[in-house]
């Protein structure tokens, strides 16, 4: 499976082309999908989730295997439109699986959300969480990333796909398009603005770098002690965000910003999350800390007009 080429969905997305520029780093041959060519250096076909002959279509082109990062990535994408977001991530999820399962192809590696958890304790609760935790998702993207991960499971345990399930924690880094705290944070600071943010800062938040996100997938595709299980993928430490800017803030000249206080974050709070059985299973550990983090993001933020 390992000398086939491997088709990588969502390649224009933050996760997706960056996992094809390590694959292709390996020298691993590389498919690429999305709805547009995002001028990636591997052949490239373009397929709608929305549309299933179009999914279809793609299992005309050889590939041994699929890492699949195509999805609405985010509930701040799919707020207004709910059930887009339903067809995307879980029927889109599940025709892949039923093209994997008919033409019996390799390894399916799916990209799962730690929104999927909901809420998991206070900011002194019961962690760190083991993926024997109740999926109890609190938003739609949550709710449909855990129901595709559900379909992902059930594939491995009835039809014998060879599908692994890893739950990401909140990614940032070069080339995301959703804005967040930290992009914000540098993003005014270079344009000369000051942050409003609407909240007190004391939420805390579990961040991973877009580079280990990546090759935590491209364990999971090269492991074989992965069929049917389920991996936390995050930076393995919790920080809140007022703690962020504060680090942002002595990266980054010019940084200004301000936390209305009395304000709480609207979102679900998470405990800790375990990473040990990731780090252990895949040989693999997060390497880049939130304060290298910053820094490349900064640095790629102030050559890029994003």
């Amino acid at each position: 499976m390992m000398n086939q080429a491997v088709l990588v969905t969502g390649a224009g997305g933050l996760i997706g082309s960056k996992v094809i520029e390590m694959l292709q780093a390996l020298h691993v041959d590389v498919v690429a999908t999305d709805l547009a060519n995002p001028n990636l250096d591997c052949p490239f076909l373009a397929a709608d989730f929305m549309d299933p002959s179009s999914v279809a279509a793609l299992f005309d082109h050889p590939f041994g295997s699929i890492i699949h990062c195509g999805a609405i990535s985010g509930p701040m994408l799919g707020r207004d439109d709910p059930a887009g977001t339903i067809r995307i991530n879980v029927d889109g999820t599940v025709t892949l699986l039923e093209e994997v399962r008919k033409r019996r192809l390799g390894r399916f590696i799916y990209c799962g959300s730690i929104a999927a958890y909901g809420a998991t304790g206070d900011v002194t609760g019961d962690g760190p969480i083991k993926t024997d935790a109740p999926l109890a998702a609190a938003d739609i993207y949550g709710a449909s990333k855990a129901a595709g991960e559900m379909m992902v499971r059930a594939y491995a345990s009835e039809h014998g796909v060879d599908a692994c399930m890893l739950r990401i924690g909140w990614v940032y880094g070069p080339k995301r398009r959703t804005r967040s705290l930290i992009y914000n944070l540098i993003r005014n600071a270079l344009d000369g603005r000051q942050t409003i943010i609407a909240h007190d800062g004391k939420h805390a938040i579990q961040q991973v770098h877009v580079d280990d996100v990546a090759r935590g997938l491209i364990k999971a595709w090269q492991s074989n002690n992965t069929k049917g299980r389920v991996f936390n993928l995050t930076g393995g430490v919790r920080h809140a965000m007022r703690d962020i800017a504060a680090l942002v803030a002595s990266i980054v000249p010019d940084t200004r910003y301000q936390f209305t206080d009395g304000i709480a974050y609207p979102d679900v709070v998470q405990s800790l999350f375990d990473i040990s059985d990731t780090c252990s299973a895949l040989d693999w550990e997060p390497r880049i800390s939130l304060d290298a983090g910053i820094r490349t993001y900064a640095d790629w933020l102030h050559n890029n007009e994003f």
